[in-house]
């Protein structure tokens, strides 16, 4: 079964294996919280050369400083994912990321981020920005598709960035109320009177959320 965030990130881990994980943080930290920072954690890079374009714009620098700072900001935001390095300054975006996860996806920031562009440093500018996210889009996904392979090799279970999101997103929030950070979940924490409670609490306060849930 997929389970997905309240925004449609599709987590490809069955349900008694991810809630029994959830269980552990609740009723400190539900299961929404977990998946809202799944989301929080998974548009970091997002969120990061978004920033970097406004800061380049408003700068007005050249088309190539331009890409430089706005490509090797993603790629090392992508890095700081693909390894768990959530901390300064990675980490420091987590909070605005929240409010980015909310407003992203609609296509509003983009087209202004675009217009302001345009508007500071010309057509070249914009162009430059474009190429350098694209350019980093494929690093950053043939990177993954290298690691994907790497891990279902070693494990047998295929692990892509959605995932990871959420595996980073328990751990971030277990080490705020002193959790276990361990991913292994015995056979006693996968037995249903476990997580169903913390299942059944999303179900109640987010029907919508779960309606989405596949057995896929």
């Amino acid at each position: 079964m997929a389970i997905y965030t309240p925004r449609g990130l599709k987590i490809r881990l069955p349900r008694e294996y991810a809630f029994a994980l959830m269980a552990r943080l609740f009723p400190r930290k539900d299961a929404f919280r977990v998946l809202q920072m799944t989301e929080e954690v998974d548009n970091l890079a997002s969120l990061a050369a978004f920033l970097a374009g406004v800061i380049v714009f408003v700068a007005r620098l050249n088309p190539l400083a331009v890409g430089l700072v706005v490509g090797l900001t993603c790629l090392s935001f992508n890095v700081a994912h693909l390894v768990g390095l959530f901390y300064p300054p990675f980490g420091l975006l987590l909070p605005l990321s929240r409010v980015y996860s909310w407003v992203s996806g609609y296509g509003i920031l983009l087209i202004s981020l675009l217009v302001l562009g345009f508007l500071t440093v010309g057509w070249q500018g914009v162009v430059a920005f474009l190429i350098a996210r694209i350019a980093a889009a494929c690093i950053a996904g043939a990177i993954d598709l290298v690691y994907g392979k790497f891990v279902f090799k070693k494990a047998g279970v295929a692990i892509t960035k959605s995932e990871r999101s959420f595996f980073h997103a328990y751990r971030l929030l277990a080490d705020q109320i002193g959790a276990t950070r361990s991913l292994e979940v015995p056979d006693e924490e996968m037995n249903p009177e476990n997580w169903m409670p913390v299942y059944l609490d999303l179900m109640t306060k987010w029907p919508v959320v779960v309606a989405r849930f596949t057995p896929d």
